[in-house]
């Protein structure tokens, strides 16, 4: 009797282990988003289409909201046609809010949208300037399907753009999203924003970077940042390309890339590093009530390059007066970075406010309500100290 009731429970225990997701749906029955573009509100020509042919409902127009589906392998016919169509596609839908616009899709497809594969929210220069961006990133860090790993992202233009564009055979959403793994290789890609990370300066009016990316013809690119500014939670402006490296330096926050100057007593000789490590320290000083900072940069990095035709060896004081040169372009880089967010932009986004709240907490407290204000104004100085220790295969010797 005890054994046919063990091999009873076996049997169920076996059947509650075989048993499947009981919500799963098929993935043809359902629309997987990874992309989500964020506009002023514009009306599509197929929203006019439709509004003008009676399907229209009571509604302000805030925003516009490009989704971005994938189309299933096996879906798009066979191989060589699958080949040359797009694996996505985009709907667009203005509305209110985007949980309204979403819900809208209901009226137009017959699979349901899902957020579990969400990877990237861009959001477009007009709509960023004018919405702060807790309230447009609201339903996305509140909806259970929706990770708060999905990177938000900038666009100088409008965003719904970014999505049409990609080269045969890409997705838009993903080639954004593994741009952030160059970062090893170009010194002018900003750290990933993911809504877990927005969150707490937002809260915190704490201005902030994000990435910005545009589009041309077929093509992506990063193309320096957006600014959000913590006073008023919105985008207040941008930092080109260089500025961004600038504050790459300045935070230390570069995993590599390259650094380029030129020797204007050697006839403009061009000099290429490649940065191997980067490191930042920034010194919060206050003497009689006066703020400012120090920011030491140290980094190691090699020769890529150094344009030196005469074909001698490569010898101690050649290597340090290079080294000089590559600092003073740090220094310079960096400054013009702090001109940008100093005098432009009058924001700080490179963490000097935490400096100073972590190295004098009393000066913070006063100062911590404005210090936007207050940092537009605080003098800034930089030191560089770069090291050449690896000279490629060609000269090795340093004599």
């Amino acid at each position: 009797m005890r054994r046919c009731l063990l091999l009873a429970a076996i049997a169920a225990l076996q059947a509650l282990l075989l048993t499947g997701c009981w919500s799963s749906a098929p993935i043809e029955d359902v629309n997987m988003e990874v992309a989500v573009a964020l506009d002023a509100a514009e009306e599509t020509k197929i929203e006019e289409s439709f509004a003008g042919a009676g399907g229209v409902y009571p509604k302000r127009n805030k925003l516009s909201c490009t989704y971005q589906f994938i189309v299933p392998q096996g879906s798009v016919g066979s191989k060589k046609e699958g080949a040359s169509s797009r694996s996505y596609y985009n709907m667009t839908e203005s509305g209110d809010s985007v949980f309204e616009s979403v819900r809208e899709l209901a009226l137009r497809t017959n699979r349901p949208p899902i957020g579990h594969h969400l990877k990237v929210i861009i959001i477009g220069e007009k709509l960023a300037r004018n919405v702060q961006m807790s309230e447009l990133i609201d339903f996305f860090s509140r909806d259970n399907d929706i990770r708060p790993s999905v990177l938000i992202l900038v666009s100088k233009g409008e965003a719904r753009d970014v999505l049409n564009n990609a080269l045969p055979g890409q997705t838009p959403a993903f080639v954004m999203e593994g741009l952030f793994a160059n970062r090893d290789r170009n010194l002018r890609i900003w750290e990933p924003l993911s809504i877990a990370k927005a969150v707490g300066p937002l809260h915190g009016r704490t201005s902030f970077l994000v990435q910005n990316v545009i589009a041309a013809e077929n093509e992506v690119k990063f193309a320096g940042a957006g600014l959000i500014k913590g006073e008023t939670g919105t985008l207040t402006g941008f930092l080109n390309e260089m500025e961004l490296g600038g504050v790459v330096w300045l935070t230390g926050k570069g995993r590599g890339g390259v650094l380029k100057t030129y020797a204007q007593e050697e006839g403009g000789r061009l000099i290429t590093y490649e940065v191997k490590s980067m490191d930042s320290t920034i010194e919060a000083q206050v003497q009689g009530g006066e703020i400012s900072f120090h920011v030491q940069i140290e980094s190691t990095g090699r020769y890529a390059e150094t344009f030196n035709t005469n074909g001698s060896a490569l010898k101690s004081d050649f290597i340090k007066r290079d080294e000089q040169l590559l600092e003073k372009q740090v220094q310079a880089n960096a400054k013009k970075a702090l001109a940008a967010m100093q005098d432009r932009l009058q924001a700080d986004a490179a963490g000097f406010g935490k400096a100073l709240q972590i190295q004098h907490p009393q000066v913070w407290r006063k100062v911590k309500d404005h210090w936007d204000e207050v940092f537009s104004t605080v003098p800034v100085t930089v030191e560089a100290k770069l090291t050449l220790e690896d000279f490629g295969a060609s000269g090795t010797s340093s004599e």
